[in-house]
């Protein structure tokens, strides 16, 4: 079932301006005046259960989405019927950017646990972006961005190396939300790393035994802790953000 945006029963908007992550996502260099128009144009969503759908491959695109809290995973379904995990996104973050072109979603976005985020209307916020120079640069860059972790996927990297930049990766993320960097929760399971990093989960899961034993994390069913995150980032060689 697919989960749209209701606001009817929702706590009271947490408004761009008071909101945390507002130098993270799409208000960045906006004043006042120009936030507010900013969120006029944005619907904040109640709490999504773990694995509701947010949209389905080919559903019409209307608007583009930001987490707000929790954590969502897009994946694409290939010809022969598997299941692609294209990504994760953390509270701050966009999803749904690759939808601007084709008009359609080419991947499905589902909540990892009890999750929430913003709805923005595309055609409105394309209208605004147009008006607030500010705005228009910020979106740019995060569809650079896009580009950037998409294109760091493509890397012809050993199993190894592709799991320690993922969690390096990571943790740069939550750094920049002012979360432990060395220390937070893998939301997502452990098959589906593995599917993200297109190996096998009994590859992620002997890696992660692996790492443990050399001293560079350690990691207790959904609890993570980075020992050596010099060692960590030289094997993963940094290929995305470090």
């Amino acid at each position: 079932m697919t989960g749209r945006i209701s606001t009817a029963s929702a706590p009271s908007f947490l408004k761009c301006s008071q909101c945390s992550l507002g130098n993270l996502c799409l208000p960045v260099g906006l004043d006042i005046e120009d936030m507010k128009r900013l969120e006029n144009i944005i619907d904040s969503s109640t709490p999504f259960a773990d694995s509701t759908a947010i949209y389905t491959a080919g559903q019409a695109f209307d608007r583009i989405y930001a987490v707000k809290s929790g954590m969502f995973k897009t994946v694409i379904i290939d010809s022969h019927g598997n299941d692609h995990i294209t990504g994760f996104h953390l509270p701050g973050e966009l999803f749904g950017l690759d939808a601007i072109y084709p008009k359609r979603y080419v991947s499905s976005a589902v909540s990892l646990g009890t999750s929430s985020l913003c709805g923005i209307d595309y055609q409105q916020l394309e209208t605004l972006s147009q008006d607030l120079p500010s705005l228009q640069r910020q979106l740019l860059n995060l569809l650079s961005k896009e580009v950037r972790t998409s294109n760091s996927l493509n890397v012809d990297f050993s199993a190894e190396q592709k799991l320690a930049n993922f969690i390096v990766t990571l943790s740069s993320r939550y750094r920049q939300r002012g979360y432990s960097e060395t220390r937070f929760h893998l939301v997502m399971p452990r098959r589906d790393i593995a599917n993200h990093l297109n190996m096998a989960p009994e590859t992620v899961s002997r890696l992660f035994k692996r790492f443990q034993a050399e001293g560079l994390l350690e990691i207790k069913r959904t609890d993570l802790t980075i020992t050596n995150m010099n060692a960590l980032k030289t094997m993963s060689g940094c290929i995305a953000e470090c």
